[in-house]
């Protein structure tokens, strides 16, 4: 088995638009990924389940060191949390992922496989 991070990406507007719902589509939210988090644990596929991160940040860049404000990825997309997975290949990982709730409001998820060094 080979560990792979699934990276969460989303809108700006996606991602703001969460702190703006009522605590009825939270619950409702959150019981997705819940249940789709859990189903993976059941399978013993899920390594760390991550947390879900805020849409500002900064960024520390280069030898100068400069510091700016995010998000990133000339603002199309930002990175809205993350899970690491258990599985043997590409093909096991991405069809694992198809079950996520982030699917549902048009977000991506980008899969890498963990170098582990040892």
């Amino acid at each position: 088995m080979k560990d792979f991070m699934l990276i969460y990406r989303n809108s700006l507007e996606v991602e703001e638009s969460y702190a703006q719902q009522s605590s009825e589509a939270m619950q409702a939210s959150l019981a997705k990924w819940s249940a789709w988090l859990g189903a993976l644990a059941q399978q013993g596929k899920l390594t760390d389940g991550g947390q879900p991160l805020y849409p500002q940040g900064k960024i520390l860049k280069g030898k100068a060191k400069k510091v700016t404000d995010g998000p990133y990825i000339e603002g199309k997309e930002i990175v809205g949390g993350y899970s690491i997975i258990k599985a043997t290949d590409y093909e096991e990982a991405l069809n694992l992922a198809k079950g996520c709730p982030v699917l549902e409001d048009d977000g991506l998820i980008e899969v890498r496989e963990i170098i582990i060094l040892s």
